[in-house]
């Protein structure tokens, strides 16, 4: 990633969880934007996310869909960019695996 790539994934990172905290909400549960990459052309943004309780991320997901078109309208109003990256939201798996192996390991002990 280059110097510019990482500058646009910070920035649209930091909107885009701003915006989220603003127009997200999640009854009984909390939401994070863990992680932003941006593709090497900039018209394309995967937005990682966790969710909890595990019971709730349909519900986050489908909410993050219905808020995809005004969260872009967003970010052009945001960020001046040539063009308003597609946004592809993806449920940040890392969180659940790290306590999975955590909870592996202390059995192993």
């Amino acid at each position: 990633m280059n110097h510019r790539q990482e500058k646009l994934a910070s920035l649209y990172n930091e909107t885009v969880s701003v915006f989220l905290q603003k127009n997200l909400f999640i009854k009984d549960g909390t939401f994070s934007v863990t992680k932003v990459e941006i593709s090497d052309d900039l018209n394309h943004l995967k937005i990682f996310f966790s969710v909890w309780p595990d019971s709730r991320e349909k519900d986050v997901l489908n909410s993050l869909e219905d808020l995809k078109k005004e969260m872009r309208f967003h970010l052009a109003s945001q960020i001046k960019t040539k063009f308003v990256p597609t946004l592809e939201f993806i449920l940040d798996e890392s969180e659940k695996k790290r306590l999975q192996i955590e909870s592996l390991l202390k059995k192993a002990k």
